[in-house]
């Protein structure tokens, strides 16, 4: 009897332990340990070798373990040297202890490893938590209480697809009479790519207080931007110029997504493509060269949707696009309804192609409506 209470004891306390252990695990989290996490892993450390992509899909069992064994160096030379030292002592101390059946060996290399394992686990969780302040002071960033117009209804919409994104938006009104707002997308992502995206943005209100144009602006910025990004980023942007005394907006854009303009007396959506180069790709004069405006005189009922491609690219489970095709479907509509209930329901639309709250990329959006 007692035998039977203890192990019914034992039985109830690795309940316990597998409950606690195996809290918040989902298939959802085990199919992304498996399809993504394991792939993105792999791949950022083969980018780290030297290997060249196979040059057929079949390859040879030789060409696999080379590949596994490039692999399996480029992840400990990520190691600190002291780390990496006590990693070799660790796996050569379990393999030892396992060939000559040494419990001791075995365990003490056990203990070595995971003690390893929680230094890199506390370098992730701090860098993790400075992650998360930066992901705040981006956040705040973004405009909060956006300037009131009696002729315009603005909506905003900003979702980082990591922690940070590269992605920014700013709605500023420098006078009575004009009203200036612009979405952009920094190439790189990560760290890099919001330290960018914060200068960009803080820059952009700064030259839009004294610039009389899109282009004018544009010109600011690739000319102080452009010597400071590194060789091979830049940055997509596009700017909406609002006369409110003319009821006019000026459409300028540096190589960023084709903004949606909805015209309520014709019922049709239309892309605005003016030409224009991306932020830091050339020299202030070719640049400026190749920029181009387009205006346009506002009635009742008219939007204007600024967005990044994060939203027309969100795939859904068999890799097709939300596409501008997407976003043409919802402002049609729902064209009648207020700017937030736009970008709400593009955000309902989005979530139900993507079948998740989560997307790929970062998505942005400014809608602006005339009332």
């Amino acid at each position: 009897m007692k035998l039977a209470k203890g192990l019914n004891r034992r039985i109830e306390k690795f309940k316990k332990f597998f409950y606690v252990y195996t809290s918040g695990l989902n298939h959802k989290e085990i199919e992304q340990l498996l399809k993504k996490d394991t792939v993105d892993a792999i791949s950022y450390f083969r980018a780290k070798t030297q290997i060249d992509e196979p040059s057929s899909q079949r390859s040879s069992l030789g060409t696999f373990f080379h590949t596994a064994k490039a692999v399996f160096i480029s992840f400990m030379m990520q190691l600190t040297p002291a780390r990496r030292f006590f990693y070799g002592l660790g796996v050569a101390g379990f393999l030892v202890g396992l060939l000559n059946i040494d419990p001791l060996l075995m365990l003490a290399s056990f203990v070595v490893l995971n003690l390893l394992l929680a230094l890199e686990l506390v370098d992730k969780l701090t860098t993790r938590d400075e992650l998360e302040i930066a992901r705040e002071i981006q956040l705040n960033l973004q405009p909060i209480h956006i300037p009131e117009s009696s002729l315009l209804s603005i909506a905003t919409f900003y979702k980082p697809a990591k922690v940070v994104g590269g992605d920014f938006l700013d709605v500023v009104q420098p006078r009575d009479d004009r009203m200036i707002s612009i979405v952009g997308d920094v190439s790189d992502k990560g760290i890099s790519a919001a330290l960018y995206a914060a200068y960009t943005q803080s820059m952009f209100q700064s030259f839009s207080q004294t610039g009389s144009s899109p282009s004018e602006i544009f010109g600011n910025l690739n000319g102080l931007i452009g010597k400071r990004l590194r060789e091979g980023d830049f940055i997509t942007a596009v700017i909406a110029f609002f006369d409110l005394a003319e009821n006019s907006v000026t459409i300028a854009r540096a190589g960023h997504n084709w903004p949606l303009y909805y015209c309520a007396r014709t019922r049709t959506t239309a892309e605005l493509k003016p030409r224009g180069l991306s932020i830091g790709l050339t020299e202030d004069e070719l640049f400026s060269g190749q920029l181009e405006e387009k205006k346009i005189y506002l009635n009742p009922g008219d939007l204007l949707l600024l967005y990044s491609d994060g939203v027309t690219e969100a795939t859904d489970s068999q890799n097709r696009m939300f596409e501008t095709a997407g976003l043409k479907s919802v402002i049609s509509a729902s064209a009648n309804e207020s700017s937030d209930a736009i970008i709400g329901e593009i955000n309902t639309r989005l979530r139900n192609f993507v079948k998740s709250d989560e997307l790929q990329d970062d998505a942005t959006m400014v809608a602006i409506k005339v009332k």
